[in-house]
């Protein structure tokens, strides 16, 4: 198990913050690691050459990248380090001298990145701050194309079962062997209620008793299993969770291809089976963290009024929860555009989204943080005691926060939590800025990724799934703040989203717990 002291703690309880699908947005992970923004970049370069994407798109996301290698120890050496800055500097022209440089780098970076962070924290020298290094760790991991429940239950076990008394270095070192392996081979079978038949069936179609010779075969019971036959999916992937989404994609496109192509229902059975697993698995629609909940609070979910363009937006936003990578994010950014863009600007609507997004992050930590408190007993939990307000809560747990008050708390993501809002509290003109950049290159990830999607049909874009994983749910938060605006002030959304821009302006360090009425 990891060694236990606060650095590891905090590391260790927000690697299982990422990792668990059932954290909220305000904990969870935002933007890509440093390798795959790189190939991103490189990706980007190729798409302004055919005219995709234009120059400043490229630029913004080679800015990105610069200052994520700044600060990353996996970079390389400090030479390295300045090679790839430069290089990112320029206009990354496809097929020209910083292209390749860039390109190069990358692929050794991510060949390294583990191991490069095991030996940053083994030295004497100081070590980067916990919360850049589980956010580093984490994202790297994911964007290799892990599931998050396998990553969970891995570092679970690593964490907090494994025999012995581990460093996080040692961790890391066994984390990069993992990265390292090969894909394996998963074979996925996905039995069907009802297809439509062609003149040619799928690739590797079994009949029904096929279906059910191989269910048996592979130790599964058959019984009450009623079918009209089955494809067999042979997928590459890191894990079993993994293997199951890619054979997700690849039902999502033989479903597009029979709408549009033949008559008949394509209804797979809502369970697939592995072969070496000993339990079946559910599969069926997406249900990404895309959460209104201003819609339920404002009892506006069975609404007939006259349809606004909130609820329009709000009708477009429904891929982003639900449908394939290259429809999530064609529908995603619809909805922001809708809202927030005009005429003439309409990459604009990523830092407006971003504004509203930032400003709302301060009450969304402390909102359910005031809750553990008064669950966890001691002063500030009796001065919470009968407090109704959500605003009036969080602006007591802000000033108990600034005073250093003994809280309780006994989860160490929650002390986690407290660490990032001390900071944010005592010095909120630098860290809700520094979260409005961050936000606003995750916005801008999902422009880009619509316009890759739509004008180039790249629906196998390197960052486009990444993309999905990381934006719906800051989609769903800034669209709550839109939609109870509106609901209940009828705030107009670009309204709304200048006084977030104004509030950004103006916060300053005088009185941090100011920082829970920026959108009020």
């Amino acid at each position: 198990m990891l060694a236990v002291n606060p650095f590891n703690n905090h590391v260790s309880a927000r690697l299982l913050d990422f990792f668990n699908a059932a954290t909220q947005w305000h904990r969870r992970l935002w933007c890509p690691g440093l390798s795959l923004t790189l190939a991103e970049v490189l990706e980007a370069s190729d798409a302004v050459r055919h005219s995709l994407l234009n120059q400043d798109s490229l630029k913004f996301l080679c800015g990105s990248a610069i200052a994520i290698a700044g600060l990353d120890p996996a970079t390389g050496s400090t030479q390295q380090k300045q090679l790839l800055q430069h290089a990112l500097r320029t206009d990354a022209r496809f097929g020209g001298l910083d292209y390749f440089t860039i390109r190069d780098l990358q692929a050794d970076i991510e060949r390294h990145y583990l191991e490069r962070w095991a030996e940053a924290l083994g030295t004497s020298a100081p070590a980067p701050g916990p919360e850049r290094t589980a956010r580093s760790i984490a994202s790297h991991l994911l964007d290799l194309g892990f599931s998050s429940d396998y990553l969970h239950r891995w570092w679970t076990y690593k964490i907090k079962h494994e025999d012995g008394n581990r460093s996080l270095c040692d961790l890391l070192n066994d984390a990069h062997e993992l990265a390292a392996a090969p894909r394996g081979k998963f074979d996925v079978l996905i039995a069907f209620e009802d297809m439509p038949k062609t003149k040619t069936p799928p690739a590797r179609w079994l009949d029904p008793p096929s279906v059910s010779g191989w269910l048996r075969k592979n130790g599964f019971d058959t019984a009450g299993i009623r079918q009209k036959g089955g494809i067999l999916i042979t997928a590459h992937a890191r894990d079993e969770g993994a293997a199951l989404e890619n054979s997700q994609e690849i039902l999502d496109k033989l479903a597009a291809r029979v709408s549009v192509g033949v008559k008949g229902a394509f209804r797979p059975l809502t369970t697939a089976w592995v072969a070496g697993s000993k339990k079946p698995v559910r599969i069926g629609p997406r249900v990404r963290a895309v959460q209104v909940h201003a819609l339920h609070r404002e009892d506006q979910i069975y609404s007939d009024a006259e349809p606004s363009k909130v609820d329009a937006a709000i009708e477009l936003l429904a891929p982003l929860a639900f449908s394939s990578p290259s429809s999530a994010v064609s529908g995603g950014w619809a909805a922001l555009e809708a809202l927030l863009s005009e005429p003439n600007d309409r990459a604009s609507a990523a830092a407006r989204m971003a504004a509203l997004v930032a400003c709302s992050f301060p009450r969304a930590e402390l909102t359910p943080l005031s809750f553990k408190i008064e669950e966890a007993g001691g002063p500030v939990s009796s001065r919470l005691a009968g407090v109704v307000k959500n605003r009036d809560r969080c602006q007591l747990v802000a000033s108990a926060i600034l005073n250093s008050d003994e809280l309780a708390l006994t989860d160490n993501s929650d002390v986690a939590a407290v660490v990032r809002l001390k900071a944010l509290l005592t010095a909120p003109h630098i860290k809700v800025r520094d979260i409005e950049s961050h936000l606003e290159s995750s916005f801008r990830r999902l422009y880009r990724q619509r316009n890759l999607v739509l004008h180039g049909g790249y629906t196998n874009a390197v960052a486009l799934r990444a993309c999905v994983r990381t934006i719906a749910p800051l989609v769903g938060a800034g669209m709550d703040r839109i939609a109870h605006a509106w609901f209940v002030e009828k705030i107009e959304p670009l309204e709304l989203a200048a006084r977030a821009r104004i509030r950004l302006s103006l916060v300053n360090e005088k009185d941090g717990t100011k920082c829970v009425d920026l959108l009020s």
